[in-house]
């Protein structure tokens, strides 16, 4: 699949001398035409500034933005506004102008573009029909729910008839009913018009909603990168493990003298039993350290910690039986 945008050995600091910060550092990914996205970290983990750089807000201090393949960093300011049409964003805080009404809000940047009034109002009805708020036309931005001021948000960013949405933290000011009707509304948006979404966000349960692929930040670093559903059922980092399964990721090991194993549950199997069957077919039992895992129709997704026997060719016994079992992955971790 080709990619929309690549990130190559990006790297962006602040301030200089005591108060120098590097905020990202050789960050390196790219981005799939057509896919939903996710970019995840603990807070300070350099997301907002990475998203920023994506469409240069924020001008990278080392490395390049490529969209379609061209340099954005070297582009003059008015090839940079052409190409930022085309990359539109949506944040938090909604940004929307109090003293513009909803449809107002969704004209501005057709009119920034030079399109004629009526046929910038036509666009933004027929884009309040694509956000479900037709009604909602001739409301200022504080007649509205939280909810309904992101679908405007949205409707104001398709307005350019983008190729590219950047969601920066979009849902965090929502509840969690109001969350799952905008991430409704971006899988349609992505679905029906092919518009490529990447997601910014502090939350697992949005990247497991509604991404494809996703890249874990830590530290101004890319920690690692990949499907969804494998990343968070087997995280191959220390920041991957520490957002995917905190409960056992958080657990001191050195209090534990014996060898101990993870475990990593992708939805294909069901945890009790391969614990319980390690009992009754190798006569071995194991004690449970801790464990976070959840249980989707009967399947287990997630991680746990377990005692393993202090004898080698038991433990070895017992790693290849729970290696054998599809969706299962063991690992000596102590």
């Amino acid at each position: 699949m080709e990619h929309i945008i690549g990130i190559n050995n990006l790297s962006k600091h602040f301030g200089s001398g005591e108060t120098h910060v590097a905020a990202l550092s050789d960050v390196s990914l790219e981005v799939r035409q057509g896919e939903i996205f996710g970019i995840i970290g603990l807070s300070g983990a350099g997301k907002s500034t990475l998203v920023r750089c994506m469409n240069l807000l924020e001008r990278p201090t080392e490395g390049k933005v490529l969209f379609h393949g061209s340099d954005l960093t070297h582009l003059k300011e008015k090839e940079l506004r052409l190409q930022r049409r085309k990359i539109s964003m949506i944040f938090q805080s909604f940004n929307l102008l109090d003293q513009r009404t909803s449809l107002d809000n969704i004209c501005f940047p057709l009119e920034l573009a030079g399109v004629g009034k009526k046929e910038a109002r036509k666009r933004a009805m027929e884009l309040l029909e694509t956000v479900g708020l037709p009604d909602k036309a001739n409301a200022y931005p504080v007649q509205l729910s939280g909810g309904q001021k992101q679908r405007i948000a949205i409707a104001r960013a398709l307005a350019s008839d983008p190729e590219v949405l950047l969601c920066d933290e979009a849902t965090s000011a929502l509840d969690p009913k109001t969350t799952r009707s905008i991430l409704q509304l971006l899988q349609q948006i992505n679905k029906e018009r092919g518009i490529t979404v990447i997601i910014i966000t502090h939350d697992m349960s949005v990247i497991e909603q509604i991404c494809h692929r996703v890249a874990i930040l830590d530290h101004g670093c890319v920690a690692e990168i990949g499907e969804v559903e494998s990343v968070f059922s087997n995280p191959k980092s220390k920041a991957g493990r520490r957002l995917v399964s905190p409960k056992t990721e958080n657990i001191p090991l050195s209090t534990w003298e014996g060898h101990v194993a993870r475990i990593a549950f992708n939805g294909n199997a069901s945890a009790d039993p391969i614990i319980a069957s390690v009992a009754m077919e190798l006569g071995i039992k194991l004690s449970i350290l801790g464990a976070d895992t959840r249980n989707v129709d009967g399947k287990a997704f997630g991680t746990m910690l377990v005692s393993l026997p202090e004898d080698i060719t038991q433990l070895r016994k017992v790693m290849d039986y729970l290696n054998s079992f599809e969706g299962v992955t063991a690992e000596e971790v102590q």
